[in-house]
C-alpha cells in the first residue's frame, strides 16, 4: 500500500497567532470598522480610525500582543504626508490600476532565493 505524501511544513504568521474575541468585547468598534468599510466600498483606507480604534480595543483587552500603532502601519495625524496638490490618486486605485496582489512579492523573492541557492 502506498504511503500518503507528507504535508509540507506551514509558516507561522509574521506577527504571531491572537486569540479569538469569544466574549465580544470589541464588537462594537469591529461592528464600527465593517460598518465604515461597506459605507466607502470596501477602501480600508478610508477607514483607518476604525481600524486603529479596533486594535486598540484588542490590544488593551490582551487579545493581541501590545504594539505601537505606528509598527502596525498607522501614523500619528500630524506626521501624515502633505496632499501633493491636487492629483492625489486614491492608493487602492494605484494598487489595482498596476495589478498589485498582497504576497506576491514575498513568493517572488524566495523564489529569487532559491534559484540562487542563498
Amino acid at each position: 500500500m502506498a504511503q500518503p505524501a507528507k504535508a509540507a511544513p506551514g509558516r507561522a504568521p509574521d506577527k504571531g497567532s491572537f486569540p479569538l474575541d469569544h466574549l465580544a468585547e470589541c464588537k462594537a468598534a469591529m461592528d464600527e470598522y465593517m460598518r465604515c468599510m461597506r459605507e466607502n466600498g470596501m477602501e480600508t483606507y478610508r477607514c483607518r480610525e476604525q481600524s486603529a480604534a479596533y486594535l486598540t480595543c484588542r490590544m488593551e483587552r490582551n487579545l493581541m500582543a501590545s504594539e505601537d500603532l505606528a509598527n502596525l502601519g498607522f501614523r500619528k495625524a500630524q506626521q501624515a504626508p502633505a496632499p501633493s496638490g491636487g492629483t492625489a490618486v486614491a492608493p487602492a486605485q494605484t494598487d489595482a490600476a498596476r495589478g498589485f496582489v498582497a504576497g506576491l512579492g514575498r513568493v517572488h523573492a524566495t523564489r529569487e532565493q532559491a534559484q540562487h541557492g542563498r
